[in-house]
């Protein structure tokens, strides 16, 4: 099953203000058919990734499915299983008065 990682991206503090608070997820399925869909998000924890979300859902042909998770943390990462590599994903942040930031931007094809 081909799957995205956003790699671990580092979200400390600056005088007690996360550069992100919530990471925005927009997953659009341009395969012509219906494809399922496993989110997995990880803080790091020391030197441990700790699980902290985990959502399975299906997309079908030619829909966009847009998720929001909370980052509340100083490093994460978020995983996405995808049944087909004609599934796009973007990944972007906002900051705690919900305007976007640079600090997290990803946008990838999956891939096997």
């Amino acid at each position: 099953m081909p799957y995205l990682t956003t790699g671990l991206m580092s979200n400390t503090s600056v005088e007690g203000v996360r550069q992100s608070s919530t990471l925005t997820v927009n997953i659009s399925n341009d395969d012509t058919s219906t494809v399922a869909i496993q989110v997995e998000g990880f803080f790091q924890s020391g030197t441990t990734k700790v699980k902290y979300v985990e959502e399975f859902f299906t997309l079908t042909a030619g829909t966009v499915a847009l998720k929001t998770y909370f980052v509340p943390f100083n490093a994460f990462e978020f995983v996405f299983f995808v049944s087909s590599q004609n599934v796009e994903v973007s990944v972007w942040s906002k900051d705690a008065t919900g305007n976007l930031t640079s600090a997290h931007l990803t946008v990838a094809e999956a891939s096997a």
